[in-house]
């Protein structure tokens, strides 16, 4: 199986910095498929819009014959576990899924996630899952392959500073030729992941005291702590572990300038947006 490093997350600063031009990716590769790199690299390059962004991963699923692609930006915690997504731009992945995925607890179960989280790059699905062994990991790869998703790539670019990673994953209903796609995907990837950020939508500085600035599943969590759940029985509710209600919480604190459970309810009520009344929580907006 190919082994494939990560990305390289440095700036082009200087020239002893700039990533070197892979010139024998190329050296067989027929012309047709160089132009349709060509323009890959184009709109990846040009791309400023969130529609320019979709018609990318379109284009790219197309050339590399995966049957769907997305994109977005995902918030992590210190030790790089996963938080929240900022932004999901969909080309083409099965809107149950997605919702699944977002909303119910699966993007916490992902294997692949939970690698690029660990250490951003350019991985092969099917070579992360030679190494799995839980219970949890193979019911995740069922669920995913009942939604035809057997086999892709993620690519992910982490900036410390920001505590973001963008990533872009590309599925197939079947086996594909990693050999030779992942290398191309790898050097394309770090243009891709560029214009993911480009197109980010304005990150809320944490600490602004607003209930507005909580995320769909920050959300979630306080209706519950508003109900008098615990960490406990709102990890049951929601499907996930006791310990990653508990980075919720801390990140609800953070953002609502507070030091506990009662301080976050009372800013809640007394702000009281329509959120906050709903029965069922506001679901992500995907792009």
């Amino acid at each position: 199986m190919i082994a494939v490093q990560p990305l390289d997350q440095t700036p082009m600063v200087s020239l002893s910095t700039r990533r070197q031009f892979p010139r024998q990716l190329f050296n067989d590769l027929p012309r047709s498929e160089c132009l349709n790199f060509l323009e890959l690299l184009h709109l990846a390059t040009h791309a400023d819009r969130v529609e320019h962004l979709r018609h990318l991963l379109i284009r790219f699923q197309h050339c590399f014959a995966f049957t769907c692609a997305m994109g977005g930006l995902v918030r992590f915690e210190p030790n790089h576990t996963f938080l929240e997504f900022i932004q999901i731009v969909n080309a083409g992945y099965s809107d149950e899924w997605v919702k699944l995925y977002c909303h119910h607890g699966l993007a916490e179960r992902d294997p692949i996630l939970k690698t690029t989280l660990r250490a951003p790059g350019t991985y092969h699905w099917r070579a992360i899952y030679q190494s799995l062994s839980s219970e949890q990991d193979w019911s995740f790869i069922a669920a995913a392959q009942g939604f035809g998703l057997h086999d892709g790539i993620t690519m992910g670019s982490a900036d410390q500073a920001d505590g973001l990673i963008a990533f872009c994953a590309f599925a197939t209903d079947r086996e594909f030729d990693a050999t030779r796609v992942i290398p191309l995907a790898q050097y394309l990837g770090h243009f891709m992941l560029q214009a993911l950020r480009r197109i980010a939508p304005p990150v809320t500085p944490p600490g602004h005291r607003s209930t507005q600035n909580l995320s769909p599943r920050e959300l979630t969590v306080l209706i519950w702590m508003i109900r008098g759940k615990t960490n406990l029985e709102i990890g049951w509710i929601l499907g996930v572990r006791e310990r990653t209600i508990r980075f919720h919480v801390e990140r609800i604190f953070a953002k609502l300038d507070v030091t506990s459970r009662s301080q976050a309810v009372a800013v809640a009520l007394e702000e009281g947006p329509p959120d906050l009344r709903c029965n069922a929580p506001v679901p992500l907006k995907t792009c």
